[in-house]
């Protein structure tokens, strides 16, 4: 993708007012050409950053989002009380969501069954049956509902997604008859950092020589490339030498000028493999 498309595309999740869901459906109508994983991916990743970014400014505003919550409460609003409140702030529904949570388990709850951490905030969120309070419950309920960034679905659906790339990945490389050690078997060895493929016999694209492939079910933008070559691809390179990075729902053109000697980047597995000692 051009860079200016992206910046046009992220420009207008920046400016939008709403919930990320909403965006997306935006951007589907804007943006026909492009596929929804390639919108929801950029989408995704513009919106956790501007989550980051924020995120310290939100732990110290929990309470004013749980008196708002309070007030709407009593003042007999519709159900989707947190939800306004999220498109009113411009912030993720299940985030506001676990503020509240956590201000109702720590000054309000008289339940017994209450430590504080998120990760019991989780459990709340992942079965909001479990919360006590019925109303509290179902506005939680309807967060996870309209949230598809971080939602506990949308955690499980991002990674069945990835699971199934690196599924088609695998089938690929064995209809190629390709010889390759997965990252399970890897690990098994001793290896903390492992690529999806490590081939047992390097290959050729291009002229390029491949020793491993990784595959990722995202959007390659400029800051996701940089934060994984930091964090797994350069570690991939020092110890099996260059490799193939597949952005499944494609790249922005401009990460391919970084890493050129490192490894090859690209949205699918190439075709033009040639296996380096077969005749």
């Amino acid at each position: 993708m051009e860079l200016n498309l992206y910046k046009e595309i992220a420009k207008c999740i920046r400016e939008f007012k709403g919930l990320s869901i909403d965006c997306l459906t935006k951007l589907i109508n804007d943006y026909p050409s492009l596929s929804k994983n390639t919108l929801a991916s950029i989408l995704s990743y513009e919106y956790q950053t501007r989550m980051k970014a924020v995120y310290y400014k939100n732990q110290i505003a929990k309470k004013r989002y749980w008196e708002m919550y309070i007030n709407s409460l009593n003042k007999l609003e519709s159900p989707g009380i947190i939800l306004r409140i999220a498109k009113n702030e411009g912030i993720a529904p299940c985030l506001i969501a676990k503020l509240i949570l956590q201000v109702y388990f720590e000054d309000y709850s008289g339940s017994m069954d209450t430590d504080k951490s998120s990760v019991n905030i989780n459990v709340y969120m992942k079965n909001t049956a479990l919360i006590p309070n019925m109303d509290l419950a179902y506005e939680v309920f309807l967060c996870t509902n309209y949230d598809n960034l971080y939602s506990p679905v949308a955690d499980t659906i991002r990674n069945s997604i990835g699971q199934q790339y690196e599924i088609q990945l695998y089938k690929q490389v064995v209809e190629m008859g390709l010889a390759f050690r997965d990252e399970e078997y890897l690990r098994r060895y001793g290896y903390d950092k492992t690529p999806d493929i490590k081939l047992e016999v390097p290959v050729s694209i291009d002229g390029f020589i491949i020793n491993w492939i990784e595959s990722k079910a995202l959007f390659g933008t400029e800051g996701v490339h940089k934060d994984y070559t930091a964090n797994q691809y350069l570690s991939y390179w020092n110890r099996f030498g260059a490799g193939l990075v597949i952005y499944w729902f494609g790249y922005v053109e401009t990460i391919k000028e970084q890493n050129n000697k490192c490894f090859l980047i690209q949205d699918h597995l190439p075709r033009n493999i040639v296996q380096i000692g077969k005749n």
